[in-house]
């Protein structure tokens, strides 16, 4: 149970029958996000978004919250990341927080945070240093990493071109 500005939430495992529910909450961020101008997401709104998810499934370790019975935003953490840090994210020192999303109905009301302080708890059981990624080109949420003393450790540019910012926090 973690807390929140909109009451406890329950945070389980999403299984294999939860996908589509990911997915849902992930492309409506996505959408949200584009409406915006900002295309950070854009490719879970695509098959090939949706085959990520579906690949990541087995291994990563796909989590829900819930207010009641009903999933207000999901999170991801992986224990390996060589897409995006490299061979640093094969050194087995890290977990990395990934595709944090919350539906838009309860954005703003402290969600998104309690679900990453919630992962990064969980990565810290482990004994782990916490690591993860953004869209370089978007200041907001740069900004929103480094304001939790997260510590930028530089840049990459993904198989797609795309280029991310690298936080971590020990």
């Amino acid at each position: 149970m973690i807390k929140s500005h909109i009451g406890d939430l329950t945070i389980r495992k999403a299984e294999d029958a939860d996908k589509s529910t990911v997915i849902y909450i992930k492309q409506e961020a996505a959408r949200w996000l584009e409406n915006k101008g900002i295309p950070q997401w854009a490719g879970i709104l695509m098959a090939p978004g949706e085959d990520m998810v579906h690949k990541r499934f087995p291994e990563g370790e796909f989590y829900l919250a819930y207010k009641g019975e009903e999933a207000v935003g999901t999170v991801t953490i992986l224990w390996e990341d060589p897409v995006s840090w490299g061979e640093k994210g094969k050194d087995g020192k890290a977990g990395y927080i990934h595709g944090i999303a919350i539906l838009r109905q309860y954005a703003g009301k402290g969600v998104g945070k309690a679900l990453l302080d919630w992962a990064m708890g969980k990565i810290r059981e482990k004994g782990k240093v916490v690591r993860l990624d953004c869209m370089a080109e978007n200041p907001r949420i740069n900004k929103y990493y480094t304001d939790l003393d997260f510590t930028s450790t530089g840049t990459a540019i993904l198989p797609s071109g795309f280029k991310i910012s690298l936080y971590e926090k020990i």
